[in-house]
């Protein structure tokens, strides 16, 4: 295994520890998947392509943008289809279906997009990487340096959210019970809205960095969502931490899973690496569907 595919593995694996803290982020908050977190990376990923080439900015320039843009776009997806559904006391089951909806609205939104930068600037733009535009500290690659500081960081901050502040003892409080927080003088809804912004935050930056050493495509969205979801059921939908842990797992096993499929058995095996974390699912779902560092409920 050399060098260039470990450091292209944890920068896919950073990006997965980010996508998976903002879905656990709000299935605290919401209890409900979140499937719009794929479809808010590829807003990024766009945003990076607009940085870059339609601008001719820095590619870094992107990453506030799309923390900015995409954490809008998550506060909206809160206030617009969660918190309605959520005040007339419907269930998981349709709060998933409806944010499954919400993917679908973003990604078409995205293709809108492409469509318009196509026309106006007669670029092709349903396949792309941004590599040419990355900086270089001797032979390591400038998006490998900044996605380890970011997850670092990400996880490391979320640990002193949750642990150290007024607003982790409110996230979990909500968490724990909404009504029971509102009784305590916590504000659901404003604990609520937070989290989603943030964790809409978090997916536009791994989306915009990713797109540097990754292929992004306007479906890039949700077929990111399988080793989303497949981080947060490793590691455990309701623990941030975890959620770093399986997507770091996750992503280190999927790029090194395909890359040796590819040389043992043939190229042709790199279309089905979206099985990786299908197989993870499936696996977790039946062994520990509490994950690695969830517990199990109370009966």
């Amino acid at each position: 295994m050399n060098a260039a595919l470990v450091m292209n593995a944890l920068v896919y694996a950073s990006m997965l520890v980010l996508m998976a803290e903002a879905h656990t982020l709000t299935y605290l908050t919401s209890d409900a998947f979140n499937l719009t977190v794929g479809p808010l990376a590829a807003i990024g990923a766009y945003i990076g392509f607009t940085t870059a080439r339609v601008l001719r900015a820095n590619v870094y320039l992107s990453l506030p943008a799309a923390f900015s843009v995409c954490g809008l776009a998550g506060l909206l997806c809160c206030a617009l289809v969660v918190e309605p559904l959520l005040r007339r006391r419907r269930g998981p089951v349709l709060l998933t279906l409806a944010l499954m909806a919400s993917g679908i609205i973003l990604t078409t939104a995205v293709q809108c997009y492409s469509y318009l930068l196509m026309t106006r600037f007669d670029v092709y733009l349903q396949y792309f990487r941004l590599p040419n535009y990355d900086f270089a500290v001797g032979w390591v690659p400038g998006v490998f340096i900044v996605s380890t500081v970011i997850a670092a960081a990400s996880v490391l901050l979320h640990e002193r959210l949750l642990n150290g502040t007024l607003l982790g003892a409110s996230l979990r409080a909500v968490a724990e019970d909404a009504d029971l927080a509102m009784a305590q003088g916590v504000n659901p809804s404003k604990v609520r809205r937070l989290s989603w912004a943030l964790a809409g935050g978090l997916a536009g930056l791994a989306g915009a960095y990713g797109s540097i050493c990754f292929h992004s495509t306007t479906e890039r969205g949700p077929i990111l969502m399988t080793g989303v979801l497949a981080s947060c059921l490793l590691g455990g939908v309701r623990s941030v931490r975890g959620a770093a842990l399986g997507g770091l797992i996750m992503g280190v096993a999927e790029v090194t899973l395909i890359v040796w499929a590819n040389h043992a058995i043939g190229a042709w095996m790199g279309e089905y690496w979206p099985l990786v974390p299908i197989a993870v699912i499936a696996l977790a779902m039946y062994f520990r569907p509490q994950g690695m560092l969830g517990h199990k409920p109370v009966v």
